[in-house]
């Protein structure tokens, strides 16, 4: 299968026209600002709720006083440990929402540095990733990455290890029935072909979202966290603004992403 599957102009569509009620973590001229820039796009129905307190807004979300959070200008670890805190996590899994320059829309994981260290993760990873985007009808195709082309094997152990791991993690997705290919290290071949991308671990794909994003011109409109029976997406803090998180988030909630897995 060639080409995105990922309908993301229809998700954030449906987030415009909703009245979904958005807790993000902005104050002031910043969350007014941002409010105008909705009301602008024709997404006037979408209610903001700011929050400078990662505890408050997490716990709005548990008690679902909002439909969905986006961290806005809060910190990420902050944010983050406040929402294991008030859902009795032991981790958060996060997959980011990303285009390309010339406007294909994919997704990647994992993108925290302590995340998807290992095959089992990694695993976890994208089945929390389809599971949680059932609702969007996205039939999605894994494309599993490694640290080297598939004869590179000999040039170093942890090549060789990668190499393993990224042929057994497909052999285990396509036994879950999930359509998966080992790309190696061609990351331009899995990008044409596939709708998630697997980088080999946390620190190899948060450097290929920060290439993408900061330095290659491509599109970051949030990494939601799929282990909530909710919405949360997780933001940068350096974008120019949040209308597309806002717009993602209220989106997923309106389908019910969250709803069917979460935990």
């Amino acid at each position: 299968m060639g080409g995105s599957v990922i309908d993301l102009e229809s998700l954030l569509a449906t987030g415009c026209t909703s009245d979904e009620r958005i807790g993000i973590g902005l104050m002031g001229k910043m969350l007014s600002s941002t409010a105008s820039l909705l009301s602008d796009r024709g997404c006037g129905g979408v209610e903001l709720v700011g929050y400078d307190d990662p505890s408050e807004m997490s716990q709005a979300l548990l008690r679902r006083e909002i439909d969905g959070g986006v961290r806005g200008a809060m910190s990420s670890k902050d944010v983050l440990g406040e929402l294991r805190d008030a859902y009795d996590l032991d981790r958060i899994l996060r997959t980011a929402v990303l285009g390309s320059a010339d406007g294909r829309a994919f997704l990647l994981t994992p993108v925290g540095i302590d995340e998807g260290r290992t095959l089992d993760q990694r695993m976890e990873l994208v089945l929390a990733t389809i599971d949680y985007l059932r609702p969007t009808g996205w039939s999605l195709k894994a494309g599993v990455l490694s640290k080297g082309r598939t004869e590179d094997g000999g040039r170093g152990e942890d090549i060789r290890r990668s190499l393993e791991e990224g042929v057994e993690l497909v052999g285990r997705l396509r036994a879950d029935g999930i359509d998966a290919k080992h790309h190696g290290i061609l990351v331009e071949e899995a990008a044409r072909e596939c709708d998630i991308l697997v980088a080999p671990d946390g620190v190899t794909g948060n450097l290929m979202f920060r290439a993408l994003h900061f330095v290659g011109a491509g599109r970051a409109y949030g990494a939601p966290v799929l282990n909530l029976p909710g919405v949360f997406v997780d933001t940068s803090r350096a974008k120019e603004d949040f209308v597309e998180p806002i717009l993602l988030a209220a989106g997923l909630s309106k389908l019910g992403c969250g709803r069917v897995g979460g935990a």
